[in-house]
């Protein structure tokens, strides 16, 4: 998975922080099932972006868990953010 956009938008302390990994459009965001924002998909599934709700400019952590796609975890550090996403490895028990 290819770097990022990000784009931070905090008013006084704190505020959305949006990644995109895909040009848009988007069309609708759907809830992620962990965690609190929401991820844009393609029809087949591609995570296209996701945006925290509530980010901390100072120092944050946060983890989304899309219903598609890997995981993405935040860390804030006096506004600088790194991001990470996580693949998890599919199991098949035979």
């Amino acid at each position: 998975m290819k770097k990022p956009e990000v784009f931070f938008r905090p008013i006084g302390q704190s505020g959305p922080l949006s990644l995109y990994w895909h040009s848009g459009p988007y069309g609708d965001a759907v809830e992620c099932k962990e965690g609190t924002g929401v991820a844009w998909l393609s029809p087949s599934g591609e995570l296209l972006g996701v945006e925290f709700d509530d980010v901390n400019k100072e120092t944050d952590h946060q983890i989304l868990i899309p219903s598609e796609g890997p995981k993405i975890e935040i860390f804030v550090t006096d506004g600088i953010v790194k991001v990470k996403t996580h693949f998890e490895k599919a199991v098949t028990k035979i």
